[in-house]
């Protein structure tokens, strides 16, 4: 399951066979991208089907075995908790321990933001002091003070002070305090003296993603100048000659989407460390003899990515500023650094070779970029994964209805077997708060990077740099096709095309009831079809011919249910139809209500209307207009939804019938008590996909 052809060069004009929609496009040998996706629960056949085709060898097996595993212990948790529920997680034990060597300026402040973390009765703090002045002893019976003084003891810190007034140096100051941890603790996180952390959830968002991602043995923290106007580093990269670079370094720009999204990298900065306590103490701790001051946090980061297999994560949402070399002074600095650069250069020599990349430098500014973009992100580099571009129309939110959601969820699945996303949308209208704050940090800290700016721009600045481009839904294709084949010429990529649905059978559906049954549905003017044509055939034919023309472009076609996969192997010639595979919904199976029948009352209708009555509104309008009225009990009906139609509740205001009994819940921020409150749940739908 190799993915990667990362010495590819652009096809030459006379190479290129050309991006049309009729017939399908190219025809180059390559393992289907259909072994990356998550399709139902027939998956492991058909990934044995694929591997056979291709003489796929046996370590890829186990890998698809793997992959099916994760599948059937449940998708929830495959698809990792909503971040409120990992939160939840309140007995993880940090000890954090700060080596200090005789630093009065911000080691004062650092010691006072430690006591304002939330979750202080989880967290122990740790004083290493290797300068032993008095001034530092004051300064932390000073705080060690102010946190037992009319505090309960359930919000309480403790504190511990180890002097080790010789000075040791770095690795082994970190090593002692290591030592005389809580044993209860399960992280250890280091943190020099010289730095100065944002706010009070800077331990809980370390600690939560150490615990989201299940391989991740060490989490790192966005570090920036002393003065907040620079990024130090990102995450860092490290290079296969042994030299190291912080991602991002000396950039003003914070809010790049590539800093801005939780990551696996190389390693990160010792000063801002937070790492798995029985990984570090197994190891014996950081390495003194060979790495008494620089380049033993990078070792220990390479033991846990090559030894262990395990991981190193990039934690943006934590933010420390950092007095870069304030320790120790720029002048030993830089000698230390070359000591430790030539032993760690030695030491890891075979492991540099066969899996780290060389210094871009040589290379012209854009290839530089791309090299740079690609070794920030070991999923980026790794020939087993896919760096993906991800399209829609707007940024897929959970809470704005069922074809987002499942968007959402098939992203989560993505990121979660370890593909490198980019999710962008195409809709210029769209604003942020489609996708507010809690929705992006969500697919930020699932690993995925989102993009606002202009997709196009966007994707021609990083040509070459994805492998598959996939497209969510007809009406994306429609507006991008043609500046896709401009950017296919660029540079080569397969393309996923998520239909979703057959819209043009759900426009089938309502033309003929309007037309043989006379239903005047009230979305029928925002459909933008034609109902004065003589013939339902000339209506239907230009939106079956558009939809066919984007599934004939595609590489994999993946529609949501198999009456659209039967649908769309019909219409479609061989061999094209082999690649068309069904993922459907995720679907929670694992709630139980708690209110009895005799407890519930009434109908609800849940629907994201968009402020629309095309599609569900109509839905709606018709059952109140001719299934409702025939009810003989007083039964309530509530609808609730996401910008419902005034339509609607203009035709509920004026009718003293409805008035009566339906009530309408906008934009519900919890929808299980919805559920938990209603006697039946209805979904009348007259046509649809």
């Amino acid at each position: 399951m190799r993915f990667k052809t990362r010495n590819q060069a652009p096809l030459r004009h006379n190479e290129y066979k050309q991006f049309k929609m009729i017939p399908k496009v190219r025809k180059r040998k390559r393992i289907p991208v259909l072994s990356m996706l998550i399709i139902s629960i027939p998956f492991f056949a058909i990934l044995n089907m694929i591997f056979l085709e291709n003489n796929i060898n046996n370590e890829d097996i186990e890998m698809t075995q793997q992959i099916v595993k994760m599948f059937s212990d449940g998708a929830r948790k495959m698809l990792g908790k909503e971040i409120e529920e990992e939160e939840e997680d309140v007995d993880t034990k940090v000890s954090i321990v700060i080596l200090t060597y005789n630093q009065q300026e911000t080691f004062p402040g650092l010691l006072t933001s430690m006591t304002t973390q939330i979750q202080l009765q989880n967290i122990e703090l740790i004083v290493v002091d290797n300068g032993c002045l008095p001034e530092t002893k004051a300064i932390v019976d000073n705080v060690s003070n102010q946190t037992t003084e009319g505090e309960e003891e359930t919000n309480m810190m403790a504190i511990k002070y180890l002097p080790l007034c010789n000075n040791p140096g770095y690795a082994i100051g970190n090593n002692e305090g290591v030592k005389i941890a809580n044993e209860e603790s399960q992280y250890i996180l280091l943190l020099n003296d010289d730095i100065v952390i944002e706010d009070e959830t800077f331990v809980r968002r370390m600690v939560d993603l150490a615990i989201a991602k299940k391989n991740a043995a060490a989490v790192g923290c966005m570090l920036l100048t002393a003065d907040g106007e620079e990024i130090i580093e990102a995450g860092s990269i490290v290079w296969n000659d042994g030299s190291a670079a912080g991602f991002g370094r000396g950039s003003k720009d914070f809010e790049q989407t590539q800093f801005s999204y939780t990551r696996p990298v190389d390693y990160v900065s010792g000063a801002c460390l937070l790492v798995d306590k029985d990984v570090f103490t197994s190891y014996g701790g950081f390495d003194n003899v060979n790495f008494p001051n620089y380049y033993e946090d990078t070792d220990l980061q390479m033991h846990i990515q090559h030894d262990l297999k395990k991981q190193v994560w990039l934690q943006p949402f934590a933010v420390a500023y950092h007095d870069e070399h304030g320790s120790f002074g720029s002048d030993d600095s830089k000698k230390m650094m070359k000591q430790g650069h030539k032993i760690f250069k030695t030491k890891w020599a075979s492991e540099l070779a066969e899996h780290h990349v060389p210094p871009p430098f040589p290379l012209i500014e854009y290839e530089q970029q791309l090299a740079f973009l690609r070794a920030s992100d070991l999923r980026a580099r790794d020939p087993n994964k896919a760096n993906i571009l991800y399209i829609d129309e707007r940024v897929p939110n959970k809470s704005q209805g069922a074809g987002f959601g499942r968007a959402f969820d098939n992203l989560s699945m993505l990121a979660e077997l370890g593909h490198r996303i980019t999710v962008t949308k195409v809709d210029e209208n769209a604003s942020k708060s489609w996708c507010d704050m809690k929705c992006r940090n969500k697919l930020l800290s699932l690993g995925i990077e989102v993009v606002y700016s202009d997709w196009y721009d966007f994707a021609e600045s990083r040509a070459g740099f994805y492998d598959i481009v996939l497209v969510s839904r007809p009406s994306t294709l429609k507006k991008i096709h043609g500046l896709l084949r401009t950017l296919y010429k660029m540079y080569p990529f397969s393309l996923i095309y998520d239909c979703e649905a057959l819209w043009y059978q759900r426009d089938e559906g309502m033309l003929y009831l309007v037309h043989d049954q006379g239903i005047e549905f009230p979305g029928a003017n925002e459909s933008k079809l034609d109902f004065q044509q003589p013939s339902l055939d000339l209506v239907i034919k230009e939106v079956r011919d558009l939809e066919i023309s984007f599934l004939s472009m595609a590489d994999t076609i993946v529609p949501v249910a198999e009456g659209e996969t039967e649908t769309i192997k019909r219409l479609l010639p061989q061999p094209t139809t082999q690649n068309v595979h069904t993922i459907g919904h995720v679907m929670e199976m694992n709630r139980v209500s708690k209110s009895s029948f005799s407890e519930r009352k009434g109908i609800l209708f849940l629907a994201s209307f968009g402020g629309q009555m095309y599609y569900n509104g109509d839905a709606i309008w018709y059952f109140m207009k001719e299934i409702y009225p025939l009810i003989d009990e007083d039964i309530p009906l509530t609808i609730a939804g996401r910008s419902i139609p005034s339509y609607l509740r203009n035709m509920v205001r004026k009718d003293s019938i409805l008035s009566d009994y339906v009530s309408f819940i906008g934009s519900p921020k919890d929808i299980q008590p919805l559920y938990e409150d209603a006697r039946i749940v209805i979904a009348p739908h007259l046509y649809g996909a």
